[in-house]
C-alpha cells in the first residue's frame, strides 16, 4: 500500500501540477468539445506563479512515497456579501479545479485531498466549502455525493 501526503503546493510543482492540470482539461474536452479547447498547455507559469503568491488563491498537491505528485486542488476564497449585496456575508471555500493522476485514482487519493480540504477550511472558519461539477462527470458527481456535497443550484443551457 503506497503511502500519500497533501502538502502546499511549491514553485518546483509547476510541471507536475500542469501535467496533472491537463488531464483534468482532456476529460473536459472529451465530454463538453463544445466548451473546451485544445491547448498546448492548461496552465502557464505566470499564472501558477499567481496562484502561489496570491492571498485568495490555496493550491494543495498530493504526494506519494517518492514525493511525487499524483494529484492537486485549486482553491479559492469567495466572500459572498462583497460581490452581491443581497445576500448574506458568508465566506467559501471554492474548489476551482481537482485532479488526480490517471494511473493513480480509485487508491482513496481524492477522498484523502477531500478531507485535508474539509480540515482547511475549518482551520479557516469557512461557512461552505463549494465546487461546479459539470453534468457528464457522473463519477466526479457520485464522489461529491459520498463526500457529502448536496446540489446548491443548477446551470441549465439551451444550445443552439
Amino acid at each position: 500500500m503506497n503511502s500519500y501526503s497533501v502538502t502546499k503546493a511549491v514553485e518546483s510543482d509547476f510541471l507536475s501540477f500542469s501535467e496533472l492540470k491537463n488531464q483534468v482539461q482532456k476529460l473536459h474536452i472529451k465530454g463538453r468539445p463544445d466548451l473546451y479547447e485544445k491547448k498546448d498547455s492548461s496552465l502557464s507559469y505566470s499564472e501558477y506563479q499567481q496562484w502561489l503568491e496570491s492571498a485568495e488563491t490555496e493550491l494543495l498537491v498530493v504526494r506519494d512515497r517518492e514525493k511525487s505528485v499524483v494529484g492537486y486542488v485549486i482553491l479559492d476564497f469567495k466572500k459572498a456579501g462583497d460581490t452581491n449585496p443581497i445576500l448574506k456575508n458568508r465566506c467559501t471555500l471554492f474548489i476551482r479545479s481537482i485532479g488526480i493522476s490517471e494511473d493513480h485514482q480509485s487508491k482513496g487519493i481524492g477522498k484523502l485531498l477531500m478531507n485535508e480540504i474539509v480540515k482547511y477550511g475549518r482551520e479557516k472558519s469557512v461557512d461552505a466549502i463549494e465546487l461546479n461539477v459539470l453534468e457528464f462527470n457522473e463519477r466526479a458527481i457520485k464522489f461529491y455525493e459520498n463526500m457529502g456535497f448536496t446540489t446548491k443550484s443548477r446551470q441549465l443551457e439551451l444550445l443552439f
